[in-house]
């Protein structure tokens, strides 16, 4: 994927916005570290080998970018990423050249400076990095959290790669990360509770946002700019012109419904999710229940529809990747950043 122009923002254009309209630690030699800087034996991965999984990650990403191929994406990352990747080489041809352009300028990630949250062996099948993102055009400071997995991977002499599952943006400070003795990370699974709520809760609940307006997520998130657009989106769900034109949203496909996180010093924890959802538009009863014409959505029409810009209703399936801070208690959970990706269109 284009890590450069698919970047997360704290607020991400609301679905809504589409045109509808009804027809009438210690570091190393580099400076990065392993949490507080533990050996490079006992963890999950040894911190050389978790550097050299970020170095190549980059390294294929960039050359994957210049092509859009997806298979050779699919060697360096899994999951909902590498699904976001895919649609988004899909959706290519329907880019301005400005953003094809801007797509295909290579980036890297940096292990100078870089901090490497490895757990322990066993405890865990991932890690977590917050890096620096570099390149032509890339703000200075700029940082990202990033999650790698070990996966099945049949092309591997192991029978198993690190690939990227997950990744965030980081804007502002972050709770330190609590280490145990030997500088390793505590790692939050999908199943593992901080507080009142489960790390894979923030899934459902991130969904109940878009399709009831956060009836029963609002009392466990706080009212970020993220969560206020989440919101708008539910509220502007039939919000057109000409007013011939309902909407929905329904959870559902588009993520892979994961969750990748390390507890932090006060009890919480930094975690990284997906979640997927439906977004259906349709004529108005009232209005005659005409078909929909489609303005301003060349991905859609282009890519999904074969040009055609009148059709009987629209469904788009989009996957989401956002970042939290959960504090100890499980409430009041911030999400800082998520990024939305069209996946499909029928």
């Amino acid at each position: 994927m284009s890590l450069r122009r698919n970047r997360l923002l704290p607020v991400c254009a609301a679905v809504c916005a589409f045109a509808l309209g009804a027809c009438s630690g210690s570091g190393g030699a580099d400076g990065s570290s392993q949490s507080k800087g533990g050996g490079d034996t006992g963890g999950v991965i040894p911190l050389a080998d978790a550097k050299t999984v970020l170095r190549n990650y980059a390294e294929v990403n960039n050359a994957a970018n210049t092509t859009q191929d997806g298979e050779k994406t699919a060697t360096v990352e899994s999951g909902a990423l590498l699904g976001q990747s895919k649609a988004s080489f899909h959706q290519y041809p329907a880019w301005t050249k400005k953003e094809q352009t801007e797509s295909e300028k290579p980036f890297s990630y940096p292990v100078e400076g870089a901090r490497f949250y490895i757990p322990p062996k066993g405890s865990a099948d991932f890690f977590l990095v917050d890096t620096r993102i570099t390149g032509e055009g890339i703000a200075e400071g700029r940082r990202r959290l990033l999650a790698f997995k070990q996966v099945v991977d049949d092309e591997a002499k192991s029978g198993k790669a690190w690939k990227a599952v997950a990744v965030g943006e980081i804007t502002g400070a972050l709770p330190a990360v609590a280490e145990d003795g030997d500088g390793f990370a505590s790692p939050v699974a999908t199943a593992d509770k901080v507080g009142s709520v489960k790390a894979g809760d923030l899934v459902a609940l991130s969904q109940d946002f878009y399709v009831t307006g956060g009836k029963k997520a609002a009392a466990t998130f706080a009212e970020t700019d993220s969560v206020k657009a989440w919101k708008k989106a539910y509220a502007n769900r039939a919000s057109f012109k000409d007013h011939c034109v309902d909407g929905e949203y329904e959870a559902g496909a588009g993520g892979a419904d994961t969750a990748y996180g390390v507890r932090t010093k006060d009890g919480g924890a930094l975690v990284l999710y997906d979640f997927g959802y439906r977004y259906k538009n349709w004529g108005k009863a009232e209005c005659g229940g005409n078909d929909l014409h489609l303005t301003d959505l060349p991905v859609v029409t282009k890519i999904y529809f074969d040009g055609r810009t009148t059709i009987l209703n629209l469904t788009r399936i989009d996957s989401v990747m956002a970042m939290a801070v959960v504090p100890p208690s499980g409430k009041k959970v911030r999400v800082t950043g998520y990024r939305d990706q069209l996946t499909y269109a029928q």
